[in-house]
């Protein structure tokens, strides 16, 4: 029994005597830095080139999308039917685009002129709407669909009759301003004060297909 005491004893001396050992070695010196920070000052200030800016597109952008139409009721929308993704209030010369054209294709408040190509699978109906969407000009982007949505943009009517009548079209989307700040990018188009025309919704028979386009060939 002794002999167990003695033997535990004699291990806390052990290590007693190593922590000691430990805490009196001298210290060592800290590590050097590799690199040490300088600073020099000029005379005269150094002339920076500025960044350029980036305002989207220099050339008009055209795609060949599906088209649709939209008021506002919950069912086609959510909660907030006459609000858009922006914030702003709905009215026609709104349109909303699928998500994969957001960015760098049709981002938000970019302008756009909207051209009929007729029915989206027949073609027929070349131009019926062409007078509506030319007595407006341009549409603006200020909503977005639902994300199942590809290749789409959505036009928004004051009623519902008016996008069902509408339908699923084919039409041309021509970029005429890339979102909010940049600039006009068409020679031709008129100068755009920020205030969106309200068309005449009543939507009466087609009118000859001559008056605005050819028939398609």
């Amino acid at each position: 029994m002794a002999l167990h005491v003695s033997g535990k004893l004699c291990a806390l001396g052990l290590i007693i005597a190593s922590l000691l050992t430990a805490f009196s070695l001298p210290k060592k010196d800290g590590v050097p830095l590799a690199v040490m920070p300088t600073v020099t000052v000029l005379a005269t200030p150094r002339e920076v080139p500025p960044r350029p800016q980036t305002y989207g597109p220099i050339t008009n952008l055209t795609f060949e999308l599906r088209a649709t139409g939209y008021n506002s009721l919950q069912g086609q929308t959510d909660a907030s039917p006459h609000i858009t993704a922006t914030g702003e209030r709905t009215r026609f010369g709104i349109v909303a685009v699928s998500r994969d054209l957001l960015g760098d294709s049709i981002p938000y408040g970019s302008l756009v002129r909207i051209h009929d190509l007729g029915n989206y699978h027949s073609g027929r109906g070349y131009g019926h709407y062409e007078g509506l969407l030319d007595s407006q000009e341009l549409f603006i982007v200020e909503d977005t669909m639902h994300a199942r949505k590809r290749q789409q943009i959505d036009v928004w009517f004051g009623d519902y009759a008016s996008a069902v009548n509408w339908g699923v079209r084919r039409v041309e989307v021509e970029v005429i301003r890339f979102g909010r700040t940049g600039p006009i990018i068409h020679s031709g188009s008129a100068p755009f004060d920020g205030i969106l025309q309200l068309a005449g919704l009543a939507l009466g028979p087609a009118p000859p297909q001559s008056e605005y386009y050819p028939a398609p060939r």
